[in-house]
């Protein structure tokens, strides 16, 4: 699957037309198309705000940049967003410029690497976090210097409003207009998604500025996860179709959706990655369906039945374990890397579909010969069938 993505830009506003193109027959793609339909974002920010269209249903959805200090008019026209200010949120972003320059669609481009992190704090609504964007290759300069607009904060209210931290700006630089090159995001310093980019075509024609406004005749909706279901995405928490080998839909019986968030507490000594892969895996032997989530997005947007949750309280790998991992692959003898001992001590919770009430939870201590990783394993096993069970 490739994503193609359109960029119309006037003065400080940017509209984005995004499609997703997938690589299979025509019947998976138009089944695709309806659980994830392509958005239209405009972002307006001389208004503050961002407005996404859905262009299937003509209906649309407005995330502003500050949720805390809306208007009369504003909360009237939403009702159900209910935000509570808790914490703070810092975004800062940071160019490198190589020196390298190339001509591209008739513009000077230079190779640059924009960084841009945000960092919540300990107190804010999702607890202490790090979200790091890097872009790396060619960046081109398509606006004016007075063009230019303070940056928004980034995270989006819930699907009926929640909590929100308060945006505290960092030093900003920007870099320009990305024409091609490589996007890493990274959790808690973690690579979570790679992605590279490349432009077909520029063009500097006159845009109409109705491009850049509401379309007359369509409906606001009053969250993000509105907007897409609106779109006809199924409910993942009710219903899953499953292809078999030979080409059919099946709809079976209902099946959970359960999201396997991120691990918090003490990840360093850990790779989360087959550990929550190893959990979607239960859910499934369980008659669910597991789903690893990339960002908070995914959380915000998604309509899971259940989140699971895993706060490691304490990994602890002894000196000899350390060592015969180093040597492991220094040598390439796998088995190294189990001289020693580890223990974890784990909590798992199940949240709702809230993200916020706790259905099942329990706690476990291992310890065993080998790796962290293979300790926090342990512990999962010790707990995982009792929690399932709660929720099947």
């Amino acid at each position: 699957m490739t994503t193609e993505t359109t960029v119309y830009a006037k003065g400080v506003r940017q509209r984005r037309e995004q499609k997703m193109i997938f690589d299979s027959d025509p019947e998976v793609a138009a089944m695709m198309e309806n659980m994830a339909p392509s958005l239209t974002t405009i972002s307006q920010c001389d208004l503050k705000q961002d407005v996404t269209l859905n262009d299937k249903k003509k209906t649309f959805f407005i995330d502003y940049y500050d949720w805390s200090g809306l208007s009369p008019e504003q909360q009237k026209r939403r009702p159900n967003q209910k935000v509570v200010v808790r914490g703070t949120v810092t975004i800062s972003s940071i160019v490198t410029d190589s020196g390298k320059r190339q001509q591209m669609f008739g513009l000077t481009a230079k190779w640059m690497k924009s960084v841009m992190s945000i960092d919540s704090s300990a107190d804010s609504c999702d607890g202490k976090s790090n979200f790091r964007l890097e872009q790396e290759g060619w960046f081109v300069n398509l606006a004016l210097t007075s063009d230019s607009c303070k940056v928004r904060d980034m995270q989006g209210p819930g699907s009926t409003g929640g909590c929100r931290p308060r945006t505290i700006s960092g030093p900003m630089q920007t870099a320009g207009f990305f024409l091609e090159g490589t996007t890493k995001s990274y959790q808690d310093n973690k690579l979570t998604s790679t992605s590279s980019l490349q432009t077909t075509a520029l063009s500097k024609a006159v845009l109409d500025q109705g491009l850049f406004e509401i379309p007359i005749g369509y409906k606001e909706v009053d969250s993000f996860s509105e907007l897409m279901q609106s779109g006809g995405m199924k409910d993942m928490s009710e219903v899953t179709q499953i292809t078999t080998p030979s080409g059919n839909t099946a709809k079976g019986p209902a099946m959970k959706t359960v999201a396997v968030d991120y691990f918090s507490g003490n990840t360093s000594n850990v790779d989360q990655e087959p550990l929550r892969e190893y959990i979607s895996n239960r859910l499934t032997s369980a008659g669910m369906s597991g789903f690893r989530v990339n960002s908070q997005a995914d959380l915000a947007t998604g309509n899971f039945a259940n989140v699971i949750g895993v706060e490691l309280k304490k990994v602890k790998e002894s000196g000899a374990s350390k060592v015969g991992g180093l040597f492991g692959k220094v040598t390439g003898n796998t088995d190294a890397a189990n001289i020693g001992t580890s223990e974890a001590s784990i909590v798992i919770t199940i949240y709702g579909n809230d993200r916020k009430t706790v259905v099942a939870s329990a706690s476990a201590t291992k310890k065993v010969n080998g790796k962290g990783n293979d300790a926090v394993k342990a512990a999962i096993d010790e707990i995982i069938g009792g929690l399932l069970a709660k929720i099947k």
